[in-house]
C-alpha cells in the first residue's frame, strides 16, 4: 500500500473514533444526553475499526465479532458497514471536488455584493443556504480538511439534537425522505448529476425534510459543487457516481431497517419514545 495513502487512512480512522466531538460532552448535563453520548462515541469507534479492516489490517473482523458477542445486530452491522463505504466515497469525492469547492465559495463572496439585485426567491434560498458562508474566508487547507468537516457536521449533529430544548424525530417522514433521496439518487443520470425535481417532487421533499430546519453544511456545499462540475471533469463524474451509489446503499438500508421502528423525541435532556406510530411520546 502506497505509504501516504496508508496515513491518511490512518488519520481518517482517528477521526472517526474522535466523534462525537469531546466538547459535546461537556454541554450533556442529564444523564440521559451523556449516555447518548458515550453510545454514539462506541458506534464511531466500532466504525473506525471496521475501516481499518478494510484498508489498514488484514484478517481483522471488528463488525463479525460483535454480532458474535451480541454487542450489534446483524442488521446495525450491515448498515455500519455500508456507512464506512460511504466514509470511503465521500473522502474519494472530497479529494477530487475540494479545489471546485474552493472556487465556488470564492464565488459566494463576489456574489454576497450583488444580493440586492436578486430576485425575491433567490435571495431567500441566498440567506437560507450561503450568506453566512459567503461572509467567511474558506476555512480549509486541504481536501482532508473539507471531508473532515464534513463528517463533523454529520456526527457532532446527529447528536445535538439531544441538547436541544425540544427536537422531535417523526419515523413516519424519515422514512418517506429517505425514500424519496433514494429514489432520487437511483434516477440520478450517468454523470452523477440529479434528476430536475417536478413541482410536487419538491413540495414532498421539503415538507418531509422539515425544510426551516435545512440550512447550510460543507456536504451540501460539496454536492452542489459537483452538480455544477461534474459535466467537466470525468474524474469528478466517476466519483460522484461512487457517492451516489454508496449513499444509495446507506439510505436504502436504513429505510429498511426502520421499518418497525416509532418515532422519538428529546425534550429537556430527556428521551421521549412513541409508543406507537404517531403515538404519545413517553420517557425511555
Amino acid at each position: 500500500m502506497n505509504q501516504k495513502i496508508s496515513e491518511i487512512d490512518e488519520q481518517i480512522a482517528q477521526l472517526i473514533a474522535s466523534l462525537p466531538s469531546d466538547r459535546l460532552l461537556q454541554q450533556a448535563k442529564t444523564p440521559a444526553q451523556i449516555e447518548e453520548w458515550h453510545k454514539a462515541r462506541q458506534t464511531q469507534i466500532l466504525l473506525a475499526e471496521c475501516w481499518k479492516s478494510k484498508w489498514l489490517v488484514q484478517d481483522y473482523y471488528p463488525l463479525e465479532e460483535a454480532v458474535k458477542r451480541q454487542e450489534i445486530s446483524q442488521r446495525k452491522a450491515e448498515l455500519m458497514n455500508c456507512c464506512v463505504n460511504e466514509y470511503k466515497s465521500r473522502w474519494k469525492l472530497c479529494e477530487v471536488a475540494e479545489k471546485y469547492v474552493k472556487r465556488r465559495h470564492a464565488l459566494l463572496q463576489i456574489w454576497t455584493g450583488y444580493v440586492e439585485h436578486f430576485s425575491k426567491r433567490l435571495a431567500h434560498f441566498w440567506y437560507k443556504f450561503f450568506h453566512q458562508a459567503s461572509l467567511r474566508q474558506y476555512p480549509f487547507q486541504s481536501a482532508y480538511d473539507l471531508f473532515a468537516e464534513t463528517l463533523k457536521e454529520d456526527v457532532d449533529g446527529s447528536f445535538s439534537v439531544c441538547l436541544e430544548p425540544y427536537y422531535e424525530v417523526p419515523m413516519k417522514k424519515w422514512r418517506q425522505v429517505g425514500k424519496q433521496y433514494t429514489q432520487l439518487l437511483a434516477r440520478s443520470e450517468l454523470d452523477g448529476i440529479y434528476p430536475q425535481l417536478k413541482k410536487t417532487e419538491e413540495q414532498r421533499l421539503k415538507t418531509n425534510l422539515v425544510w426551516h430546519k435545512v440550512g447550510f453544511s460543507w456536504i451540501g456545499m460539496v454536492m452542489w459543487t459537483c452538480q455544477m462540475e461534474a459535466k467537466n471533469d470525468p474524474l469528478l463524474s466517476k466519483q460522484l457516481v461512487a457517492y451516489n451509489k454508496s449513499l444509495w446503499e446507506v439510505m436504502s438500508l436504513g429505510v429498511s431497517a426502520s421499518r418497525n421502528l416509532h418515532g422519538w423525541a428529546w425534550h429537556n435532556g430527556e428521551l421521549l419514545c412513541a409508543d406507537k406510530a404517531g403515538g404519545i411520546y413517553r420517557k425511555a
